[in-house]
């Protein structure tokens, strides 16, 4: 089934409970219709977080009425969809790219609130926040968790922040604590702002302790380990303690430390 709710004057929500079938394409075409003879618009989030299953009869129904639900999508001026499941999660990006003028953002199901306060418009940001600091009990060691996925600006605004901090002189190591991490927009990959900046901050880093994220990371920091400057090592999440301390190997002890002086962007 699926339930249909105003949740402010320019945005509605649609949930997928348990399973979607041929009567929940009526409702939804019902409202659908209703939004089209108003001039649409609008913004939209999409929570499939609870769906089981759907029947192919509602497929087909659907599909029958393709026309009057991408009238009402192309319309719209920003759709959030949320998922618990890999595969929608991908047909969504999929079919975002291969839809001219429709851009899908996507969330994991620990990401709601972000999807809601961007549908919302309380940010024009989809993805802020995947990437903030955090205290690491020290001055010399900056630290930031990520959890979420990053998109181009958010990646920048990470890199940003984390160059900033490492313009401290006291501040020569790193900790990145990783945590339901979704991946990043390939953009974001090839951003000059990122590599850039990504290079500036080996030339200051002294160590760089990545904790959690998942397997091929940690691998990836080994390799690394070896051909760049910056001691790198990987931890488990549960080991973000062991990382502070090998992070604080030979530093002098905080608590000697002038009040006042932290390692975080200003």
């Amino acid at each position: 089934m699926i339930e249909i709710e105003t949740i402010a004057p320019h945005a509605h929500r649609i949930i997928a409970i348990a399973e979607f079938r041929q009567g929940d394409v009526k409702t939804l075409l019902n409202f659908v219709k209703e939004r089209n003879e108003s001039d649409g618009g609008g913004n939209l989030l999409i929570d499939v977080t609870s769906m089981a299953s759907f029947s192919f009869s509602a497929v087909a129904e659907e599909i029958g009425h393709m026309g009057t639900f991408m009238k009402y999508i192309y319309g719209l001026d920003r759709i959030a969809i949320i998922s618990d499941e890999k595969w929608i999660r991908t047909a969504a990006r999929l079919e975002s790219a291969l839809l001219p003028r429709v851009v899908y953002q996507v969330y994991d199901d620990d990401e709601a609130e972000a999807a809601r306060a961007w549908v919302l418009e309380e940010t024009d940001q989809p993805h802020r926040g995947a990437f903030r600091e955090i205290d690491s009990g020290n001055p010399a060691i900056a630290a930031y968790e990520l959890s979420g996925r990053l998109d181009r600006e958010e990646s920048e605004r990470g890199v940003a922040m984390v160059r900033a901090a490492l313009e401290a002189p006291e501040c020569s190591r790193l900790m990145m604590v990783i945590r339901h991490w979704h991946g990043f927009d390939p953009d974001a990959a090839i951003s000059r702002k990122v590599m850039v900046g990504k290079l500036e901050l080996l030339k200051n880093l002294e160590r760089y302790a990545i904790v959690g994220g998942p397997a091929w990371i940690g691998n990836l920091a080994g390799f690394f380990g070896a051909l760049v400057k910056p001691a790198i090592k990987s931890f488990d999440l549960d080991e973000q303690d062991e990382a502070i301390a090998w992070l604080s190997e030979g530093l002098p002890d905080p608590e000697h430390e002038m009040a006042g002086e932290v390692c975080s962007a200003p």
